[in-house]
């Protein structure tokens, strides 16, 4: 009997005991605070979708660009100045040099002489550039009357006509001519550094194509023919 007191004794002290520690932990529960409720996740992003283009539409080529219309070029209304540049006169031969060969001359040329208020003028057969002997008759007259001195000089400016299929025939002929009455100019004692030689082809202006033009400058009372 005894020892049924005694363990219901240690039971009930046992239960008590166990009753406490139920109650002292409940307290102690309330008493933690409050737990946080956790952050929301994100979300992965959508992976991005690439457009397929439709294939089978058709495609329109760019237009291409507009073509400019050509300009046409400016015409002048007026004509532009011819220019003109000074003839160079030839150096003196040294001291001891051989004599210029003579103008050429022909028994046969059709050349014919002309005094003019400037001077002489020479007209020629077509294609020809011999002087005739009435031709340097005229030139040694010519020379001799001009006035002496470094002040007057001889213009010689040849002409000749030319074709469309050999332009440069002209400036040949001309030259040839002009050098024809260079060197009778120099075999009448005329220095060549006072001669100026112009070979200007078809540029023959309103005179004869077939000429060459002595024109004298610096003498007292001359002109220049133009």
């Amino acid at each position: 009997m005894r020892i049924s007191l005694f363990l219901s004794a240690v039971w009930l002290a046992a239960a008590a005991s166990a009753l406490a520690q139920v109650t002292v932990d409940l307290h102690a529960l309330q008493a933690l605070p409050d737990r946080p409720e956790p952050a929301p996740r994100p979300r992965a992003a959508p992976p991005n979708l690439v457009r397929v283009p439709n294939t089978t539409a058709k495609l329109t080529p760019p237009a291409a660009p507009a073509t400019p219309a050509p300009v046409p070029p400016a015409i002048p209304k007026t004509e532009p100045e011819t220019a003109v540049v000074n003839p160079i006169p030839a150096p003196e031969p040294p001291a001891g040099a051989p004599p210029p060969p003579p103008p050429p001359v022909s028994e046969n040329a059709a050349t014919k002489a002309a005094p003019t208020t400037a001077g002489l003028r020479l007209t020629f057969a077509p294609g020809a550039s011999d002087l005739s002997p009435d031709s340097t008759a005229s030139i040694k007259e010519l020379t001799a009357a001009a006035p002496p001195g470094d002040a007057t000089t001889f213009n010689v400016q040849a002409y000749a006509p030319g074709t469309k299929d050999d332009p440069s025939t002209a400036r040949r002929v001309s030259l040839s001519r002009a050098m024809a009455v260079r060197s009778a100019l120099v075999a009448d004692g005329v220095p060549s550094a006072r001669i100026f030689v112009r070979a200007l082809g078809e540029q023959f202006g309103d005179g004869p194509p077939d000429r060459v033009d002595v024109n004298i400058e610096g003498a007292p009372g001359q002109a220049t023919q133009k």
